[in-house]
């Protein structure tokens, strides 16, 4: 997939922006908090139908205006055209189309445009909660498979609806009978996720190891195993899910919610035999976290034969020239990647000397013109 170009209206920062994009490196240079993260976050809008930043919409919307507008051009890899427009009002009305064709939810965008996103935020991904990995492995898998997106948000109603009539014990101590039936429902939907998440993290941490092999020559070797948090032994999900929930029923009527399921599931990551989330040093996390995002983007490619686009948040400016260098190489020109940094010397000669990379520099919600980089040299266009 190739972003051709974007036009923006009153998005966070933004008052207006029409930009033309490169298919392979795409540089946005600036201060902190002068919108580059918002150009990312305006991008990636597109993919997951929502901020990647804030759950609140009304907080994309540039102070003091009534409504945002963006508007994304872009070309698939088997060459078929897409349009995406989206707007929304500060009363919270939202409206969205492909190739002007209205679309009755933001939940029809999610993977129209794949696309992958690191953050600095995302270092935690490594070494956080286990909300993080989920999420990763989560995100993965709904864009290279409806059917587990389907499961996903039918197992997070169904588990919402338990959560109110076990919190409706826990007030009036009185047990509707819909429980057992909703119990059904949770078992075969979260046995469907943990199967999902587990096929998902078997393709995507052997990619992640390659990758750390290739930054880091001789390390120890990067292993992802998944900690289903009902089920420790791996035998038959769904009739686990159901004894756990069966054992945990007195202590969900006390505290009025579900206390088993993928919801509490995670993903241990080993350095050889060492626990990273423990004993890994930042530098080894921010690497492992890197791999594990270039990884989501080899699978998605591999399973819709499409290559996602690429949002890469001041990923460079932590590591060092030699690293950079290596994840750099990485990167080539097989995606097409947006690298934000404060300026071109922090980032690898690879991602500036590229053919037909483009340059633009922001400041205070203004892009530059932009540029064609050639041997690391801005050129106007």
């Amino acid at each position: 997939m190739i972003v051709r170009a974007i036009e923006i209206r009153n998005f966070r920062n933004i008052s207006r922006a029409a930009l033309s994009f490169s298919g392979t490196f795409n540089l946005i240079t600036g201060r902190n908090a002068q919108g580059k993260t918002n150009l990312l976050e305006a991008i990636h809008l597109f993919s997951l139908g929502r901020s990647f930043r804030t759950r609140r919409s009304e907080e994309i919307l540039m102070f003091g205006e009534d409504y945002m507008f963006a508007r994304l051009s872009c070309k698939s890899d088997s060459s078929v055209d897409f349009r995406l427009e989206m707007s929304l009002e500060r009363e919270g009305n939202i409206k969205a189309s492909i190739n002007g064709k209205r679309i009755s939810g933001m939940s029809e965008i999610i993977g129209v445009i794949p696309t992958v996103i690191f953050t600095p935020g995302d270092v935690m991904l490594a070494s956080g909660p286990p909300g993080g990995r989920r999420t990763y492995l989560d995100y993965t898998a709904a864009q290279v498979s409806p059917a587990f997106l389907s499961d996903l948000k039918s197992y997070r109603k169904i588990l919402k609806q338990r959560n109110v009539l076990l919190k409706g014990y826990a007030d009036t101590g009185r047990m509707s009978g819909e429980i057992d039936a909703w119990d059904e429902q949770l078992v075969e939907k979260g046995a469907k996720i943990v199967s999902g998440r587990k096929d998902m993290l078997g393709e995507t941490s052997l990619v992640a190891a390659d990758m750390l092999e290739e930054i880091l020559p001789g390390s120890e070797p990067l292993r992802m195993v998944y900690e289903c948090s009902f089920d420790p032994e791996g035998n038959g999900t769904a009739d686990a899910f159901r004894k756990a929930l069966h054992a945990v029923r007195p202590g969900e009527r006390r505290r009025g919610h579900t206390m088993a399921g993928p919801h509490y599931d995670d993903v241990a990551i080993y350095l050889g035999k060492t626990g990273l989330r423990r004993y890994g040093s930042q530098g080894r996390k921010r690497l492992v976290a890197i791999v594990m995002k270039l990884a989501q983007a080899a699978a998605i490619m591999k399973r819709r034969a499409e290559r996602p686009v690429v949002l890469l948040d001041d990923i460079f400016s932590e590591l060092d020239a030699e690293a950079s260098t290596r994840v750099g190489s990485l990167l080539s020109d097989k995606y097409q990647n947006f690298i934000t940094s404060p300026g071109t010397e922090v980032l690898p000669r690879v991602t500036t000397e590229t053919s037909g990379a483009v340059l633009y520099s922001v400041a205070s919600g203004v892009f530059s013109s932009g540029k064609e980089l050639r041997c690391g040299v801005g050129v106007e266009t």
